[in-house]
C-alpha cells in the first residue's frame, strides 16, 4: 500500500527587529554634565591655539617674504671670504624661502606657546611647583640663546682652519648653500637644548624628583650619553668634538654644584 504523503506545513517566524538599547537616563545627563563642565577649557584651547595659528602664519609670511635678508644677515656672521657658497638647483630659492618661513613662524609662535601653557597648568600645578618654573624660565631662555650662539661659534672655528689649510694647499671651496645653512641650524639648535641641562637637573632635584646622590654615582653614564650626543652633531673632526663635550659636562657640573643637597630648599 502507498505511503500517506505528509505535508510539511511551514510555519511563519515573526522576525524579532531587535531595538537599539537606550543609555539610562543618569548616564546621559552625567555624560551633559561632564560635556558642560570641560566645554569652557576646550573652547580657551581652541581661542588660544588660533591665536598661535595667527601668529605663526604672520611670522611664517613675514619669513616667506624677506628670506634673503634674513639668509645674507645670518651668512654675513660668518667670515666666509674664501669660500664660494652656490646654488646647486634652481628650485632651492624656493626651499629657502619655505624653510625660512616656518622656521621665523616657529620663533615667533614659541613664546605664546610657553605663556599659554604655564596659564593652562598653572591650576594643576603646587604654587611652589609653579614659581619654580617661573623662575627658571628666564635663565633658560639666556641658556638656549648661548647655546644657540656657542654651536655657531664652533662652526665659525672650523670654518676659520678649513678655509687656512685650503689656502695653503691652493684647494677652491665650493659650499651648498642648503646644506650649509641646515648644518648651521641643526647644531645650533641641538646645543641650544643641550644647554637646558642645567634647567631640567635643578627642576628636578628642587623638586625631590631625582635624588642628588644618584646623579653622582650615574655621572658616568651622563658623560658617556654626551659623548655620544657630540659625536652625532657636525662638525665631525676631534678639535669641534672636544669643544662640542666640554660645555655639556661644564653645565652638568655646574648644575651638580648649584643644586648640592645644603642649597635645596
Amino acid at each position: 500500500m502507498p505511503k500517506p504523503r505528509t505535508k510539511l506545513r511551514s510555519k511563519s517566524k515573526s522576525k524579532l527587529k531587535s531595538k537599539p538599547k537606550s543609555l539610562p537616563v543618569d548616564q546621559v545627563q552625567s555624560t551633559q554634565t561632564n560635556i558642560q563642565r570641560y566645554l569652557p577649557y576646550l573652547k580657551e584651547i581652541q581661542q588660544k591655539l588660533l591665536v598661535i595659528l595667527i601668529v605663526f602664519l604672520v611670522g611664517a609670511s613675514l619669513g616667506f617674504i624677506y628670506y634673503q635678508n634674513i639668509l645674507s644677515k645670518i651668512m654675513n656672521i660668518f667670515s666666509l671670504d674664501d669660500i664660494n657658497i652656490v646654488l646647486t638647483s634652481p628650485y632651492q630659492f624656493i626651499n629657502l624661502s619655505i624653510n625660512t618661513g616656518l622656521i621665523t613662524g616657529l620663533l615667533a609662535a614659541i613664546p605664546f606657546l610657553i605663556y599659554y601653557f604655564l596659564k593652562f597648568t598653572q591650576p594643576a600645578l603646587r604654587p611652589k611647583e609653579y614659581k619654580l618654573i617661573v623662575y627658571l624660565l628666564p635663565f633658560s631662555a639666556i641658556l638656549f640663546i648661548v647655546g644657540f650662539g656657542f654651536g655657531i661659534w664652533v662652526i665659525q672655528f672650523v670654518i676659520a682652519i678649513f678655509s687656512k689649510t685650503s689656502q695653503e694647499f691652493a684647494i677652491g671651496n665650493i659650499w651648498d648653500i642648503s646644506h650649509f645653512l641646515s648644518q648651521v641650524l641643526f647644531t645650533g639648535t641641538s646645543l641650544a637644548i643641550v644647554f637646558q641641562l642645567p634647567i631640567i637637573l635643578t627642576a628636578l632635584l628642587r623638586l625631590k624628583v631625582v635624588k642628588y646622590q644618584s646623579l653622582i654615582k650615574q655621572r658616568r653614564i651622563v658623560y658617556a650619553i654626551l659623548l655620544i650626543f657630540a659625536a652625532i652633531l657636525p662638525p665631525t673632526d676631534l678639535i669641534s668634538l672636544s669643544l662640542l663635550v666640554s660645555a655639556p659636562l661644564f653645565l652638568f657640573e655646574l648644575a651638580l654644584l648649584f643644586n648640592r643637597p645644603t642649597k635645596i630648599t
